[in-house]
């Protein structure tokens, strides 16, 4: 099939949402299918990335302000690009609103949304025109979302499901995260070459990474701290630094890691040799780190966000010192630590790869009406 997919983040973008996507249109090239991808331009030399053919537009802004550069040539082209199936990466992005009002219009035989949570609904967040505009968008949003022809959804216990519900939209099931088959291994803790806890995630106030860095330096542990973010907000990571000094004198010196402009190749390393992974976002909808951490065999202690708490291979805490005792927790008993590490290895393998996943995306588009 000839497969269009919408996406204001593609790789070499370095986030949960691209990488999503990026393996999703990856594994369709894997299966035969002829995918293209239609996101916002970067320093990319290249018009095809592993089989899929990449087209750029020129476009600005974000939910929070407003939508500019090439808008209308990019809702023209969304309108007469014919195929046979279009799908749209979440919404509150341009790649998505920008043609919401257009879908009547589109030449395609199936239209699909896959949701990556509809996040102003759970979260408030402090740019006034951004909480003033989710109101009025939210309140007519239904209307766009019953032009598809399905609605995929992260988990069941979205905010977007009830949302659905609530309007009448019965056309919505579940496509989670994932790894490839490759990704998956196991290494026991005396296995590990170099022996750290690592949080691996952007350098942002919804992060929270103060609270897993006080939970770190209430535990026991003498293992490194490493951090790992794709982006930074400097004012937040020098937050962290300050935090970090004031800690060393509070509690005694510790080895805390602070890195960034980290390839995707470097981190992966890092994760597969890390013996605990630390998450302490406010917000999540399924988070990518996560799954990766129990695909490494590497046991998660996370804050209840999303739907960590239906995920096996690790503990969901809700203050810092359960994160600090669950640490020492675990680090003592080798037999639990051995067994999530098999629980989550076991559950990425039965039902999270992605050729797994998108065997089930893929029988949407053979689906009669």
């Amino acid at each position: 099939m000839k497969i269009l997919i919408t996406t204001e983040q593609y790789y070499p973008i370095k986030s949960g949402v691209s990488s999503v996507v990026t393996a999703i249109a990856e594994e369709l090239v894997r299966l035969k299918h002829e995918v293209y991808v239609v996101t916002g331009c970067q320093e990319r030399l290249y018009s095809v990335h592993n089989g899929v053919n990449i087209i750029e537009f020129k476009i600005f802004g974000g939910f929070g302000n407003y939508y500019r550069g090439n808008t209308n040539q990019y809702i023209e082209f969304i309108k007469n690009f014919e195929c046979d199936v279009m799908i749209n990466e979440c919404v509150q992005t341009w790649s998505t609103d920008l043609i919401l009002s257009a879908l009547d219009e589109v030449k395609v035989k199936k239209k699909f949304l896959h949701s990556h949570g509809f996040s102003l609904l759970s979260y408030r967040t402090k740019n006034p025109w951004a909480y003033i505009k989710s109101k009025f968008y939210y309140a007519t949003l239904y209307k766009y979302l019953k032009k598809y022809d399905h609605i995929f959804l992260l988990h069941e216990k979205t905010v977007e499901t009830l949302y659905l519900q609530k309007h009448g939209i019965k056309q919505f099931s579940y496509l989670p995260n994932g790894v490839p088959k490759s990704f998956v291994s196991k290494n026991k803790l005396s296995e590990k070459k170099e022996k750290y806890l690592l949080s691996i995630s952007n350098y942002f106030p919804f992060k929270n990474q103060e609270f897993l860095l006080e939970a770190y330096y209430r535990s026991k542990t003498e293992y490194p701290l490493i951090l790992v973010g794709n982006s930074i907000l400097k004012e937040y990571l020098q937050k962290l630094k300050l935090l970090k000094t004031k800690f060393d004198s509070q509690y005694g010196f510790r080895n805390v890691e602070f890195l960034y402009q980290i390839s995707r190749e470097e981190t992966e390393k890092y994760l597969e040799n890390a013996i605990l992974f630390l998450h302490s976002s406010k917000l999540e909808v399924f988070p990518m780190v996560i799954v990766e951490s129990m695909a490494k065999g590497v046991p998660f202690i996370c804050t209840d966000v999303g739907n960590v708490s239906t995920l096996k291979g690790g503990y969901v805490i809700q203050t810092v010192d359960e994160m600090s005792v669950t640490i020492n927790d675990l680090l003592n008993h080798k037999e639990k630590y051995n067994k999530l590490i098999e629980d989550g290895t076991k559950s990425i393998s039965q039902s999270l790869t992605w050729e797994e996943i998108i065997k089930n995306l893929e029988k949407y588009f053979f689906k009669k009406d």
